[in-house]
């Protein structure tokens, strides 16, 4: 195989543009694209000057003739299981956007087509990959706090991203996407079984959408925030998040493409985002918590709310003998040991940009096939397995209201 590898993109939003980047700037090939979304493709094709026929609209109308020996895939949640098998299924190297899929089967799956094809596949748990996540797991592996007795751990959404992504925008329904806990925090449980260090025994979960429903709509309010009386004194109005300001910014450059104020107006007029927060067609969850039982004794909660006044998460872990707090928005981890000694304040930097440990993942994995040596990467398939089952448990908990032995 050419080394460094001729790569294949399979869905060239955000993220795939992104890992797609990395990879360039580390010498590999960006080498075909699939993506059904003609100007991104197109787009694609430019900024990475792919040869004609080397651009398709599926992954499964991919030239072979382009030399590929890996693949890049970062399709919709519930998009990944198709092309990561048919990739595996050829032989290729895989970098593999969070989660793995959207069913606890087709994780399954890709695990074991993986373990046949003996080839590097790396998921993208970025938190892993994150300076001070790192500085969190060794102080708990030297035992710094003692024996691990209890992990608290909150992925805070602010509450107007919340409304925009998971209320009105792409994220809002299951049958679009996937259920919020696999979207959000696969990330999240993963890092908890991380941390900790021993396997799962017993899931739980609670949570529901309380909130964004018709009944809980204000008296007089509108189906249409262009048609509400009382949009003016309403944190949610899409008239002022949407239509006042830079329309190029978050979160109006969402609504669309051109950014032209009269096709803003319309957007809002017509489409999901001028739907009023409390009556639109979302079903998934707006708080979640998951309690966890690892052997040894240790336990553990994530919680998932929109209704955080800022972004970012947060972690306490405490030990038997002594204390660790993070916050990641207020750039805060301290450690206080129970003997005495002054409390440590750790410095970490806050990450600027666009998920900067993207550089570290696709590194990592150029660097194991290069070598080629699968234990190269954070996150294999195993690895990510492990904390997708949790992640599925605690939903089954969650939806059957009981408790779920892991065995």
């Amino acid at each position: 195989m050419e080394l460094p590898p001729r790569i294949a993109v399979i869905g060239a939003g955000i993220r795939g543009s992104a890992l797609a980047r990395q990879a360039a700037a580390l010498g590999a090939a960006v080498a075909a694209v699939a993506e059904p979304d003609p100007d991104r493709r197109a787009a694609f094709a430019r900024e990475f000057d792919l040869p004609p026929g080397a651009a398709a609209a599926s992954w499964e109308d991919l030239d072979p003739r382009t030399g590929c020996g890996a693949a890049i895939v970062a399709t919709l949640d519930h998009q990944h299981t198709g092309p990561a098998l048919a990739c595996l299924g050829r032989g290729w190297h895989l970098l593999l956007e969070k989660p793995m899929a959207a069913t606890l089967a087709d994780c399954l799956a890709i695990e074991a087509a993986q373990r046949q094809a003996g080839v590097v596949l790396s998921v993208c748990h970025t938190l892993r990959h994150l300076g001070h996540y790192r500085a969190i797991k060794e102080l708990v592996d030297r035992g710094a706090l003692g024996r691990l007795v209890l992990l608290e751990h909150m992925e805070a959404i602010g509450h107007l991203r919340f409304a925009h992504n998971y209320v009105r925008g792409r994220w809002a329904r299951e049958d679009r996407n996937t259920f919020l806990l696999l979207h959000k925090c696969c990330h999240d449980l993963d890092l908890l079984g991380w941390i900790a260090g021993s396997e799962c025994l017993r899931v739980a979960s609670f949570g529901g959408l309380a909130h964004f429903r018709a009944e809980c709509a204000p008296a007089g309010s509108a189906h249409r925030c262009l048609d509400c009386g009382l949009a003016s004194g309403c944190v949610h109005s899409a008239r002022r998040l949407y239509l006042e300001g830079d329309l190029g910014a978050w979160p109006a450059r969402d609504v669309c493409p051109s950014h032209d104020p009269a096709e803003q107006l319309e957007a809002i007029r017509t489409g999901p985002y001028g739907a009023c927060v409390w009556r639109t067609d979302n079903d998934v969850v707006d708080h979640q918590t998951v309690a966890l039982e690892f052997a040894g004794g240790a336990t553990a909660t994530c919680t998932l709310t929109g209704f955080s006044a800022s972004n970012g998460r947060r972690t306490r872990i405490q030990g038997s003998e002594g204390e660790l707090v993070h916050d990641e928005a207020a750039g805060l981890l301290e450690l206080c040991r129970f003997d005495g000694t002054p409390v440590r304040r750790i410095p970490f930097q806050a990450e600027t940009g666009y998920h900067p440990e993207d550089a570290d993942i696709v590194r990592e994995w150029l660097q194991a096939i290069a070598r080629p040596d699968r234990a190269r990467v954070s996150v294999d398939a195993q690895a990510a397995l492990r904390g997708h089952r949790l992640v599925f448990a605690a939903e089954r908990a969650r939806r059957e209201g009981r408790v779920v032995e892991m065995g």
